[in-house]
């Protein structure tokens, strides 16, 4: 598939999340070495990424990326609706890692709370030897479908 054809696809308005708002980020434990960046306007990019808040690093370490994983919407297939956490800044091995939570790593699955408000995820992440964040994070999406008026 090419870019095109997937930025084509991803605007297609078919029930999936373009938007995220009203995201609340309650801090249980951040690492001194560590700021949370929780940007306002959270739309889905041409590529279908919908970030949703970032950890930046202080000094050297990898920082890392909360993003909406609505999962394939493919036919037969089961849509997810997840916040995964991912991490940058570090080599290919390490991501793996991250993503398998293994060797001091974890956090790339969250896990998914009750709410009377949204959406809402606690959210852990460790690297070797240092916890980074602990944490709830709380939004609501905004799904759009379109349709064909006929006369």
């Amino acid at each position: 598939m090419t870019r095109k054809e997937k930025e084509e696809r991803t605007q297609k308005e078919d029930g999936k999340v373009f938007e995220a708002f009203k995201v609340e980020i309650e801090v249980t434990y951040l690492n001194p070495n560590y700021a949370l960046s929780n940007q306002a306007i959270k739309v889905v990019t041409g590529t279908g990424l919908l970030e949703i808040f970032r950890i930046n690093r202080k000094v050297d370490g990898p920082l890392f990326i909360g993003r909406w994983d609505g999962g394939s919407r493919e036919p037969g297939k089961k849509e997810r609706y997840d916040l995964d956490i991912d991490i940058e800044g570090v080599s290919p091995e390490e991501k793996r890692r991250f993503m398998s939570g293994k060797g001091g790593y974890s956090g790339h699955h969250t896990i998914q709370m009750e709410s009377d408000r949204g959406r809402k995820y606690h959210v852990s992440l460790c690297i070797p030897g240092a916890k980074i964040f602990d944490g709830s994070v709380c939004f609501n999406v905004l799904r759009k479908m379109g349709f064909e008026a006929t006369l």
